[in-house]
């Protein structure tokens, strides 16, 4: 079972997925409905899992604004 969040025009889809010392993994869409990063190894709680997709989406919006 997935969990979907919006976060700055972008979709954040939290699936739990064990890997190495994470439990979830997630996946990031952006505004346009494309799939622009997927982490098998994202995070040891949803929450963890979300921080690090928030921190991702920010640094991408940065290097585009640059």
């Amino acid at each position: 079972m997935s969990e979907e969040q919006n976060y700055k025009e972008h979709n954040i889809r939290i699936t739990p997925h064990k890997e190495y010392c994470s439990e979830y993994s997630f996946v990031i869409i952006d505004p346009r409905g494309e799939e622009i990063k997927h982490v098998s190894n994202g995070g040891v709680t949803l929450d963890n899992a979300l921080e690090k997709a928030k921190q991702m989406i920010d640094l991408e919006l940065e290097l585009q604004e640059g």
